[in-house]
């Protein structure tokens, strides 16, 4: 009894059969049998059967059923639209914002200015000076009612009641109060020995306001043009004029050094405040969080 399979006799005997068959059909066509029919040759090639185990296996699938069967598979894993997936906003609340930081800039002082408090005195100046001026144009009545042989209490008393309602008194003390307020904003912080300097300025704009207030005082539009000549040369002279203006040379000296006074405190303040700047210049940036 053989060892041998049958699996493997099988291919064995296939190939003896083979190799017969072509030495058959060598041979006819040797001998010329051409005319032997095709079929019968074909018959006789066809090989014996193959045992499974010698047989390779490939399956061949076509393209066309691979590229539909991924299709169906990824339409298979769709999400349906209804059920398609939000993802909520992030939110940025609970995270806090990194804070800016400023470099704040010293600011620099402004000068200030004593025009404002050198006006408020000179408002005290003009009551000064009305009252001095008032008084001393008593005091020349009584003396030239004295030289008339009119020297009445009541008589100077009335006289000089009616002189205060008069243009002649008040138009110069107007004009005192523009001329000394105008000195005030010129000079500003400047030094007494502006304002000795400028009083004569002013005493002679309240001496030419004396003319002009006295022209007022007779209706000098109902003259004519040589008797209101006349009458202003005469006030050239007027003691009373005279006296106008002296006291409004006088009354800026006095309250000028007031003002002044006031001035040089300002300054003061002023060179502090700028030292204070320049110190915090010199100490370098402040840092402020908003």
């Amino acid at each position: 009894m053989s060892n041998t399979t049958p699996g493997a006799e099988a291919p064995q005997e296939s190939t003896a059969d083979t190799e017969a068959v072509l030495e058959n059909v060598s041979d006819a066509q040797a001998a010329g049998m051409s005319e032997a029919p095709a079929s019968d040759v074909v018959e006789t090639v066809v090989p014996g059967p193959v045992s499974a185990e010698a047989v390779k296996r490939e399956t061949y699938v076509p393209a066309a059923t691979i590229a539909e069967a991924g299709v169906a598979a990824g339409a298979a894993t769709l999400v349906p639209e209804s059920q398609t997936f939000t993802p909520e906003p992030y939110s940025l609340s609970g995270v806090q914002a990194p804070q800016p930081v400023y470099v704040q800039a010293p600011t620099p002082p402004k000068d200030k200015g004593n025009r404002g408090a050198g006006i408020l005195i000179a408002l005290v100046a003009v009551v000064a000076y009305a009252l001095i001026y008032s008084g001393v144009t008593y005091l020349i009545g009584v003396y030239y009612g004295t030289l008339r042989g009119v020297a009445d209490v009541t008589t100077t008393n009335e006289s000089f009641a009616q002189f205060l309602t008069l243009p002649v008194f008040y138009v110069p003390v107007v004009f005192f109060f523009l001329a000394l307020t105008v000195l005030v904003a010129i000079v500003n912080r400047g030094g007494w020995w502006a304002y000795v300097l400028g009083a004569f300025a002013v005493a002679i704009v309240v001496y030419l306001s004396y003319i002009g207030g006295s022209l007022l005082t007779v209706q000098a539009w109902n003259m004519t043009p040589s008797e209101a000549a006349g009458f202003v040369s005469q006030r050239w002279l007027d003691p009373l004029a005279i006296a106008a203006a002296v006291i409004a040379r006088e009354v800026p000296v006095w309250f000028g050094a007031w003002i002044a006074s006031q001035g040089r405190k300002v300054t003061a303040g002023n060179l502090a405040a700028m030292k204070e700047y320049d110190r915090i210049l010199a100490g370098g940036p402040s840092l402020s969080r908003q």
